[in-house]
């Protein structure tokens, strides 16, 4: 009996949510990322203050990404690879570039941001 109440519980504990909901893959392949956009060297940007990162946006079809600027989106898309270096990165002094989603599906979450959601 106690045996059988303790797997339960580590069970119960191990679907408790602990996903991090602010980049989540689905089985094909895409990724779900929320947070807002802002433009960075002339780029649409994604924004998350949790974990801390950044993606670079790019529209596919009839999304124009620009049309989101300063709202707070959910993207769904495909994960682009990238170097984990660029040249234009490391001519400006800068970090690496963030990776790419293309994106297929954008959702308005808040139609403004809050000033420390941006990095302007």
């Amino acid at each position: 009996m106690v045996l059988t109440l303790a797997s339960g519980f580590l069970l119960a504990q191990d679907n408790s949510g602990t996903t991090d909901q602010s980049a989540t893959k689905d089985v094909k392949g895409q990724v779900t990322v929320r947070g807002c956009v802002d433009r960075q060297r002339g780029d649409y940007v994604l924004v998350q203050q949790d974990p801390g990162a950044t993606w670079e946006l790019q529209g596919t079809g009839k999304i124009k990404i620009s049309k989101y600027f300063g709202q707070r989106v959910e993207v769904t898309g495909t994960k682009l690879s990238s170097l984990e270096t660029s040249s234009d990165a490391m001519a400006s002094g800068g970090s690496p570039s963030p990776t790419t989603i293309r994106v297929t599906v954008v959702k308005v979450l808040d139609k403004s941001c809050s000033a420390h959601e941006v990095t302007r």
